[in-house]
């Protein structure tokens, strides 16, 4: 889409002298031939044998060309899962591994690009003494047939043939891999569902058997057989690797099936696992091009559990997200997803487990408010681990290695107590433990009340008395006790309708607006904006008591500055925001001297750069002396006619009076010359390319290794398509354009400066017109330059969404061919290409615009030199051999210069691309070696004691603290849990950790040492992690597992049993060495999952750092990984991000964060029941034995984590609140000490 599309356009610039070429060949041959025939035959079979060489040379060339264009492919593969999976390369310290890896990918494109420069160089110097051994073939054959000379100079036609020749072999490889791409199967035109026209929502499945590779052995789904029909409700469920996720593939038509049929509704959803979130707005993001619908919309943000979060959001539903929704949580961007699959139309619905990425009271809501609730009307498929959630589904589906095994009701389920597989009887078994929570009416919600009013006091006490000097505001308000509201009056209306926000909602606000009503948006209130009042449309006549049920609260920003009214159910109008990827930096004015000499400075070898340029000065010298030794011989043969022949004006008998003795010699000076010329632009042109190539190599493999070695910001505020742009389109034209152009300009500059002389020594009244012409071309240059600079900037970050729109557009396919949206999605990227097709077309015309005046100024040039040429031959007495000579390279010079002008353009407009890989060459690295000297021991960290000491943090693009006064002693082996919302910091914990951003104030220290004096690379090898974000490479299942290739087969195996991986890479064909596809595509989500698991255990690390890791597998594989890791890692301090509680709730710590602060930790039995804890204690200190851990607990805490495990309601607490009993007895058993 990049490079090859730019070969395709260059092929059109020469294209014409294919056949111009043989034209003028005709027409000189026929002047020629005027004058000698049998020599004007040989040269023209001279010129005839060039073309079969140098299409020859051009084929190899466009070979060579060929096979590097597919490692070119792998290098860009390559650099795309890099940018994909940064933050785990980061964490596992595999920087050095990758950049080699791509380096040798680099390797074998640079030897097959040389391979084809060397015929290029080939073709080049031919260029240069093509014209004069044809030359000395003519005069060798005018001497020896003893007849007259033509002009030689007419030859020149043939040096554009041969760039013809070359740029259509190139178009042909071009075409070949456009041509291999375009005629790929289209999808639907083999084994596609059939599709129904009517309105009915079915999905039938017969018989049906499919694969992902035609070539595997191993079937994915096999003999699949059910209906589903109306406004059911699917639960899908299945071990991790069981086909779940192919089978709503294959149900979508993107995954192909070979035999059976498949009968559909032609409206279909699909929600991936992976949510797919495009750069654009979050509302651009839901609506997908469908019409904005206000109610409809307030109803999807509110069952998704999205109008909360918009909150936090700098600018609400007008919030810009970057690409793969870069500023978001996993949870925000799944419920994102949901509603764009909620606000769509369709009839079936394919839901990829998206439950997985948000905490059990996010879960239940979406499941209850938006699956169970907005979605009941559609047949719905939902692929889940959640089994607790499964006697409210319609019908169920059980998948067990890709074969259904039950399908029907719960009620049936439970009937046949499926023996086949402990997994579904232990999950069926415990269903219970996870119960669906629901606000509901009682007891709870006056407290929750309480909650909302003491906050809402609080803040409009604040507001009203800011401002009740204002005279302008007519604004009052009295709360009374809560639970009743009174007297909240705006402009005389009286608001009567509210619904529960949690407090810290409330705290984070001090504004509302004055202009809302029912069914507006949660949206963020700016500083110092005008006053606002909480509305909702209501009854004017009463007051009303709040009573113990759920009611809305809307709080609404900014609508009366915009000037704007709300319309019932509207949504109040926000300016965009800025993006919060930055732009690309626009650079003004020339490329700046450093970057020469930095592209200078990388060339290497200052002798053989001097080497190289006294080629080019040898060749120039060689080419002159041919032309001045050839007007010399001339000369004295026309001094010699004058003496000796009274016929010295018939040129027909020139040669034929010349002393055989002096012809022969000067004969010999010509072939020398003529070898000497091969010789010395054949090795420039090889010297050149082979240094050229050097460079590019060399400045390709500092740019990776500046991209990998700087901050991890970088890649969160660069969009990948814009990387990628540097390594594709740059690296491109600094491979091909830019030598090319470099060595046409110094090749044309040379020749000037000797034609230049030549012309002089000739004739100095020459020198007049060429000085006026020099000043007026400069002129010229110099506007067109001001302007083609900034044109070839501009182009190059116009080309960055084309490339980003595709790899979006890639990562989204199944969900835009589900809904349809093809037209949407292809009309997007059409805007960018119209962008940059603007961009492009502007830089020609400019191009143009010079060409015209430079064409203009050679007509007038050559027009001066002839009358100047006329002048001379009639009152002169010149030599005519120099007036023809004179005339001769000023006809030559002309065209050069106009060349030499142009080059000098294009290579000036190319540095731009050199400038552009030179900034990622710069780029900052993380940390410097100077803050980096402590040596600590070998073993380290030995034990594993973490310490935070009023440690802060913040981001790079905000003042706001991610962290601040974080104060914890994590003991050696200790096991942490860290909860809170999303935004609390949890993540940046994380971060500090591994000092992807580095702390601001106090330290972290491990096992006594500050982190911060130590080498980024030591540290992150002793910390092992196992990412949310399941990141797969491109490569084998050993790559993946240890790229460092530091660990024995058996150690792999070894952890690939641990957690029952070891059958799935075998079911992969070729065991460690089976490939994995682009971005894991060929495994599961839930299998990626398990592989980081394994990376981790592999890597015997003291400290272990989890992030949610287990959120896409069943509830049996993850107690099964849960029991793995407290064996294999019981000695390891490990730290949990979590989710869900149920994975922290036995741990010895629990971190309940809020707004970057540590608001409580403890073990979680002292915080749900401190009282009942320390009763515990004591009973235990007496008799341990009698301590009873399954007596029903009801949590008497009022802390931040009792708070939130009530909300997974009473059944699910007790349990949690048991399980937290449990582990602190078993603590109590361990003699450890209890925080």
């Amino acid at each position: 889409m990049s490079v090859d599309a730019q070969c395709f356009d260059n092929t059109f610039l020469f294209v014409h002298y294919l056949w111009i070429g043989p034209v003028e060949t005709l027409i000189t041959f026929g002047l020629m031939s005027q004058i000698t025939l049998v020599p004007s035959l040989i040269t023209v079979g001279v010129i005839l044998m060039f073309i079969p060489v140098q299409f020859a040379f051009n084929r190899a060339y466009g070979k060579s060309r060929f096979k590097a264009a597919d490692v070119t492919d792998q290098r860009i593969r390559i650099l795309s899962d890099i940018i994909a999976g940064i933050r785990v390369i980061k964490f596992h310290v595999w920087e050095n591994v990758f950049t080699k890896l791509v380096h040798s990918l680099r390797s074998k494109e640079i030897k097959l690009f040389m391979n084809g420069r060397c015929f290029q160089a080939f073709r080049l110097s031919q260029l240069i003494y093509q014209i004069k051994f044809t030359v000395m073939v003519l005069v060798v054959g005018i001497l020896l047939l003893h007849k007259g000379a033509g002009d030689p100079e007419a030859l020149k036609m043939i040096l554009s043939m041969p760039q013809a020749i070359e740029q259509m072999n190139i178009a042909h490889v071009v075409d070949k891999r456009i041509s291999r791409f375009l005629l790929l199967p289209e999808v639907g035109n083999d084994h596609y569902p059939e599709v129904n026209n009517s309105n009915e929502r079915v999905v039938e499945l017969t018989n049906v058997c499919s694969q992902w590779q035609n070539n595997l052995k191993q079937i994915t789904l096999n003999s699949i057989n059910f209906k589903a029909c109306g406004r059911e409700l699917i639960g899908i469920i299945g071990s991790v690797g069981s086909g779940k996720s192919s089978l709503l593939q294959t149900i979508l038509g993107e995954l192909p099936f070979s035999s059976g049929n498949i009968y559909r509704s032609p409206s279909v959803a699909y929600l991936p696992q992976a949510a797919w979130i495009f750069p654009g707005t979050i509302r651009q993001n839901i609506l997908c091009n469908l019409p904005f619908e206000s109610d409809r919309y307030a109803f999807v943000l509110k069952a998704t559990s999205l109008d909360v979060d918009l909150l936090r959001f700098p600018e609400g539903d007008k919030t810009y997200v970057g690409e793969r929704g870069s500023g978001l949580s996993g949870g925000q961007k799944a419920r994102i997803a949901l509603a764009r699959t909620a606000y769509s139309r369709q009839e079936v619905l394919l839901l990829d487990d998206p439950l997985a990425a948000v905490d059990a009271r996010v879960s239940n809501h979406l499941f209850q408010k938006c699956i169970c609730g907005f979605l009941s009307d559609r047949l719905r498929f939902l692929v889940t681990h959640q089994h607790q959630l499964l006697p409210y589904m319609d019908r169920i589906l059980i998948l067990k290695e890709g074969e259904i095994t039950f399908f029907g009701t719960y009620s049936e389920l439970q009937t046949m107590k499926l023996q086949t597989d402990d997994f579904f009887c232990n999950s069926f078994d415990h269903s219970n433990d996870y119960g669906i929570f629901r606000l509901s009416d009682g007891d709870n919600d006056e407290k929750e009340t309480n909650i909302i009013f003491n906050g809402l006091r609080r803040q409009l006490s604040e507001t009203f008395a800011s401002f009740r000097s204002d005279k302008r505001s007519s604004y009052y308000s009295t709360l009374q006790s809560p639970g009743q509201l009174e007297d909240l009056v705006t402009d005389g209306m009286m608001f009567s309708s509210f619904s529960l926000v949690r407090e810290h909602y409330i705290d984070d606000y001090s504004f509302v607006n004055e202009k809302s009503v029912q069914g507006s948006l949660i949206l963020p209130n700016e500083k110092n904006s005008s006053i606002r009042t909480i509305t909702t449309a209501g009854s004017h006549e009463s007051m009303q008591t709040i009573k113990s049920s759920v009611f809305d609260i809307y709080v609404v920003g900014e609508a009366e500055r915009n000037n704007k009214t709300i319309d019932d159910g509207n949504i109040p109008e926000h300016n965009l925001s800025k993006e919060p990827i930055p732009g690309e930096n626009l650079r003004h004015g020339k490329v700046g001297w450093k970057y020469y000499l930095v592209f200078g400075r990388i060339t290497g070898s200052f002798c053989y750069l001097i080497i190289t340029l006294l080629m080019f000065v040898f060749t120039t010298v060689v080419y002159a002396t041919f032309d001045l030794w050839i007007a010399r011989w001339i000369r004295i043969v026309d001094n010699r006619n004058e003496t000796n022949s009274p016929r010295a004006n018939d040129s027909s008998h020139v040669i034929g009076t010349w002393s055989w003795d002096d012809n022969y010699v000067n004969m010999y000076i010509i072939i020398i010359l003529t070898i000497l010329l091969v010789f010395f632009s054949t090795a420039r042109t090889l010297l050149f390319f082979k240094q050229m190539t050097c460079v590019a190599e060399r400045l390709h493999e500092l740019m990776v290794k500046a991209c990998l070695s700087t901050r991890i910001l970088f890649f969160e505020s660069n969009l990948s398509g814009r990387i990628l742009n540097r390594f594709s389109k740059d690296i491109g034209i600094i491979d091909d354009l830019l030598p090319t152009n470099i060595f046409e300009f110094l090749q044309c500059l040379s020749l000037v400066v000797t034609f230049c002389a030549v012309t002089v020594i000739s004739s100095y009244w020459a020198i007049f017109p060429a000085i006026i012409l020099s000043i007026l071309f400069w002129v010229i240059r110099g506007r067109y330059m001001y302007l083609s600079r900034d044109l070839r900037r501009l182009e190059a970050i116009a080309r960055t969404p084309v490339l980003s729109w595709i790899n979006i557009t890639l990562q989204g396919l199944p969900c835009i061919r589900a809904s349809g949206d093809q037209s949407f999605h292809l009309n997007k990227f059409y805007d960018v290409v119209n962008s940059h097709t603007d961009v492009f077309y502007m830089n020609l015309a400019a191009a143009l615009w010079f060409g015209i005046r430079l064409d203009l100024l050679c007509v007038i040039f050559i027009t001066c030199v002839s009358a100047i040429c006329l002048i001379l031959g009639i009152y002169s007495e010149i030599p005519g051999a120099n007036v023809g000579l004179m005339f001769t390279y000023s006809s030559s010079l002309i065209g050069l210069f106009q060349w030499c002008v142009r080059q000098s353009t294009e290579v000036e407009n190319q540095m731009v691309s050199v400038e552009r890989a030179i900034e990622y060459v710069e780029l900052e690295p993380e940390t410097t070696d100077a803050q980096e000297t402590l040596q600590p021991d070998s073993d380290w960290p030995s034990r594993g004691h973490i310490q935070f000491k009023d440690f802060g943090l913040r981001y790079a693009s905000s003042d706001t603290w991610a962290l601040k006064n974080i104060n914890l002693d994590i003991r050696p082996g200790c096991k942490v849990g860290i909860v809170g919302r999303t935004g609390a910091g949890k993540s940046s914990i994380i971060s500090a950790l591994f000092r992807l951003v580095e702390g601001e104030q106090g330290c972290i220290l491990i096992d006594g040492v500050d982190i911060k004096r130590l080498q980024l690379d030591y540290l992150r090898k002793r910390i092992a992690v196992i990412s949310q974000d399941p990141i797969m490479f491109t490569g084998t299942v050993r790559m993946n597992m240890d790229p460092l290739g530091e660990k024995t087969d058996e150690a792999i195996w070894k952890a690939l049993e641990s957690i029952q991986l070891d059958k799935t890479v075998k079911n992969l064909g070729n065991g460690l060495d089976s490939l994995i596809n682009e971005g894991g595509s060929n495994l599961s989500i839930g299998q990626r999952q398990l592989f980081a698991l394994s990376r981790a255990i592999l890597s015997g690390s003291r400290i272990l750092v989890i992030d949610e890791a287990t959120s896409n597998v069943d509830p049996s594989t993850d107690f099964i990984i849960q029991k793995t890791l407290r064996s294999i890692f019981k000695e390891v301090t490990v730290l949990t991000v979590a989710h869900r509680l149920h994975t922290v709730i036995d741990n010895e710590i629990v971190v309940v964060m809020e707004s970057g602060e540590v608001i409580e930790s403890g073990h979680p039995h002292v915080l749900l029941n401190p009282d009942l804890a320390e009763t515990d204690k004591k009973v235990y200190n007496v008799d341990g034995n009698h301590l009873s851990t399954t007596d029903d607990i009801q949590i008497s805490g009022n802390g931040p984590l009792a708070k939130l495990v009530k909300q997974y309601g009473d059944n699910e607490s007790k349990n949690l609140a048991q399980i937290a009993r449990k582990s602190f007895i078993e603590m109590l058993g361990n003699g450890d000490a209890i925080l």
